[in-house]
């Protein structure tokens, strides 16, 4: 179940427009909200590629690490503590679901945060 769930965070979603993936979207509007030039783009090379929905623990960690950056972009909850302290690969990639779709209700001003 963890790996199918993991799938969702890279899989076109049919209510967005263009049909993009909640990581994709998100890169589009953290890209409008950089306080460096290029801080994605740097953010990205350190990271890497997503890692593959069959390591779904991996995938969660990744998506903690491209929403809570170092330094911080201040556009999503931390999710990182709750990421290390979760028991099941499962519960880690709801973890990170649910933090970069409420990161992108944030940044599209749908349902802000703060």
């Amino acid at each position: 179940r963890a790996i199918s769930a993991a799938g969702v965070l890279t899989d076109p979603l049919a209510e967005v427009e263009g049909g993009m993936s909640p990581v994709d979207q998100w890169l589009q509007l953290a890209r409008k909200n950089e306080r460096n030039p290029g801080q994605i783009d740097r953010l990205l090379e350190d990271l890497g590629k997503i890692p593959p929905a069959e390591a779904p623990s991996e995938r969660a960690f990744w998506i903690g690490a491209l929403i809570n950056p170092l330094p911080a972009m201040g556009v999503a909850m931390e999710i990182r503590p709750a990421l290390l302290s979760a028991n099941t690969a499962e519960e880690r990639v709801q973890i990170s679901v649910d933090g970069i779709l409420r990161s992108i209700k944030h940044m599209d001003g749908s349902v802000r945060m703060w």
